[in-house]
């Protein structure tokens, strides 16, 4: 004889209730056990993230491309508003690429690619301790025409949108490691 209660009985209901509830219960605990903590929002007693990227000074760069990427990190950091007294310093190499996507029976190329890679490193100004060193890279891409200036707006508005894909990862990557550092 089964001993299990027939899942149209009231007993088999209430099983089925219990065991959901216990599947409940522990993902609960599961998901309480989680670390995942906003970056941005100030927490009590926790890391300051935004005042902390607002006191990052920028070393200035040579060309235009450069520029971009240091242009939409300062104002990452700071929304636009003033800049907190430097605490870190952010070193950057920017290198622009474009490349060729392809090419047409008569050996033209109509679509190109823009890859701005930077290399990077945030120090304590302070103490001169290393923070985080890395390299990102952003990509856009852009369609030639048989037109001189528009080949050459096309190219600006890609390698722009490209500085933009890559100090925005920069601008994350940068307040993850401050808001997992440990104070002092």
């Amino acid at each position: 004889m089964d001993s299990t209660p027939a899942s149209g009985t009231t007993a088999g209901r209430v099983a089925r209730l219990a065991r959901g509830g216990l599947v409940a219960l522990g993902l609960g605990l599961f998901a309480s056990a989680c670390t995942i903590q906003p970056v941005y929002m100030p927490i009590a007693n926790g890391p300051q993230v935004a005042a902390d990227l607002s006191a990052i000074s920028i070393e200035d760069v040579n060309d235009r491309v450069g520029q971009q990427v240091r242009n939409n990190l300062i104002l990452g950091f700071t929304g636009g508003g003033k800049a907190a007294p430097p605490r870190y310093d952010l070193a950057m190499r920017v290198i622009s690429r474009e490349a060729r996507l392809g090419f047409e029976r008569d050996e033209t190329a109509p679509a190109y690619s823009v890859t701005v890679t930077v290399t990077y490193e945030l120090k304590e100004i302070s103490t001169g301790k290393v923070i985080l060193r890395s390299l990102n890279r952003g990509v856009a891409s852009y369609d030639r025409s048989n037109q001189a200036f528009a080949n050459q707006r096309a190219r600006i508005d890609a390698e722009d949108r490209a500085a933009q894909s890559v100090a925005d990862d920069i601008q994350l990557r940068l307040a993850a490691a401050l808001a997992t550092r440990k104070p002092g």
